[in-house]
């Protein structure tokens, strides 16, 4: 798919190729709330007497989009045109009910209840139906329920409220927030998938800590991340939180902060925060926001998932502390379990592998930045950014950013100038090894490999034989090694050391 066209050009592409296939169709939902709102939609949702998904395999050759089946049983199907972060989606039902204000009324919130024929789309004051109250709802930026059994109709829009509330800034309406509360069990019934893009498109909202406290508020945490949830109970130690559930959710917020900051938007860091970052990550500003933009499988931003796992970033914390040992009746150390655990939600909530493997790493090693800054006065040395990345790919930068947002989560006002300062300039020498050093730090090329060493040292092939490129590519990292010469001194002298042939 190429570049998507405006939402406008669409529609008067596509407008006259369904009014020759339907006698009536209505613009509906948030297509109708944002125009009332003078934004642009990228959402474009109609509804058609029968006949949904025949028209929208239609449209899709029409317009050149991708056909998306969505419920064959409903007679739903979406059109996307455009790439991914820049597409377009025309959603196409069939009416439900035995007209249009009916099938407004089975909606999930008032705003979102509201339509206009399609015929009458460039009309500059067209007829709105709204039997709802929709617009009066949008006029005090409250988000109703249509009807006490909405969510009960389709538990998903519990986690939809929680989220619109974020991308509209609208506030949830009492008895709303009540219905939500007493359907919350309900959310277990629903597919992972769709739970998941719920939550990582709130993630990628502004105010994302705003929302995961409203879901905790409204009993919808513990269905979507019920480890979180646990956290509860789990005495936060530094910093005065009540618990480590209010720190991690005081994290996710910090962290959006600083993607602020990279970004040049306002930020509510702390002076002192901003001032050192400003001195010591601000080369790395421009890479960091395209390497954060950047889409993993799925769609999903780098930044989205960076959220999602600092959200996630104490769960073993919830774990260790109520007693779950390890092998040999020792507790593990909590960014351990704590990876296990969000490797698990990760795949429950049907992320790409690559998207989970993503976030283990990142909830595994986000101390290491900090422990870094506290082994010595000076910078990290060479050979530990080599272990840090090797441990930590393809999630060193997340990680980096994870551990300084946990930083300021965890000390607030009691934030000490000179420790943070020691933890920015380990950070921003990991940037830099990241960003400029790479080849030398992080991914040296080979100088030698396994067959070269095999034949040369007359070894027989095996796991021993990574051990020996693994000790080599450490060393080369280090600035110890310069030739396959060289590179043979240290083989030789780990065959000695550990024993391996």
């Amino acid at each position: 798919m190429g570049e998507a066209p405006r939402p406008q050009d669409l529609l008067a592409r596509i407008l006259p190729a369904v009014a020759a296939r339907h006698r009536e169709a209505w613009l509906v939902g948030g297509w109708v709330r944002d125009r009332l709102l003078g934004v642009d939609s990228h959402d474009i949702d109609l509804v058609v007497p029968t006949g949904a998904v025949a028209t929208a395999r239609h449209l899709a050759d029409l317009v050149g989009g991708a056909f998306v089946l969505l419920d064959e049983t409903r007679d739903t199907a979406r059109v996307v045109v455009g790439a991914p972060g820049d597409a377009i989606y025309l959603d196409l039902a069939g009416m439900r009910g035995p007209g249009i204000e009916a099938d407004l009324m089975a909606r999930d919130f008032t705003v979102n209840a509201m339509a206009l024929a399609a015929a009458a789309y460039c009309e500059p004051e067209p007829t709105i139906i709204d039997p709802s109250g929709g617009r009066r709802d949008l006029a005090a930026r409250r988000l109703r329920a249509v009807s006490p059994g909405a969510f009960r109709d389709d538990p998903l829009r519990t986690l939809r409220g929680v989220r619109l509330g974020a991308a509209l800034g609208f506030d949830l309406d009492d008895e709303t927030a009540a219905w939500m509360r007493q359907d919350a069990a309900l959310l277990s019934t629903v597919s992972r998938e769709r739970v998941r893009d719920e939550l990582m498109q709130m993630l990628a909202l502004p105010r994302a800590e705003r929302s995961l406290r409203r879901l905790d508020g409204l009993g919808l945490l513990e269905q979507v991340l019920p480890e979180l949830a646990a956290l509860r109970q789990v005495e936060a130690r530094y910093g005065g939180e009540v618990s480590a559930l209010d720190r991690s959710l005081r994290t996710v917020g910090i962290a959006q902060e600083m993607l602020d900051w990279l970004a040049g938007t306002a930020s509510a860091l702390p002076g002192v925060a901003a001032a050192t970052l400003q001195a010591l990550v601000d080369p790395y500003r421009a890479r960091l926001v395209q390497y954060l933009g950047e889409l993993l499988p799925g769609g999903r931003s780098k930044a989205t998932l960076l959220l999602l796992a600092t959200s996630l970033h104490e769960v073993g914390k919830g774990a260790t502390e109520q007693g779950h040992a390890g092998a040999g009746g020792r507790f593990l150390d909590h960014e351990v379990l704590g990876a296990s655990m969000a490797a698990t939600i990760g795949r429950r909530l049907c992320l790409s592998s690559a998207e989970t493997a993503r976030l283990r790493l990142a909830v595994r090693n986000h101390s290491r930045p900090w422990e870094l800054a506290r082994e010595a006065e000076a910078a990290p040395s060479r050979r530990a950014m080599y272990r840090f990345f090797r441990d930590a790919e393809p999630a060193g930068v997340e990680a980096i950013l994870l551990s300084l947002a946990h930083h300021l989560a965890t000390y607030g006002s009691n934030l000490d100038p000179e420790r943070w300062r020691r933890h920015v300039a380990a950070s921003a020498a990991l940037l830099e090894a990241c960003f400029d050093r790479r080849e030398e730090i992080v991914d040296p090329r080979p100088l030698i490999d396994g067959h070269g060493l095999i034949e040369t040292l007359d070894l027989v092939p095996g796991p021993g034989v990574g051990v020996l490129l693994d000790g080599i590519r450490e060393a080369q990292a280090a600035g110890e090694v310069h030739s396959r010469e060289e590179a043979l001194t240290v083989a030789r002298h780990l065959l000695e050391r550990e024993g391996l042939r």
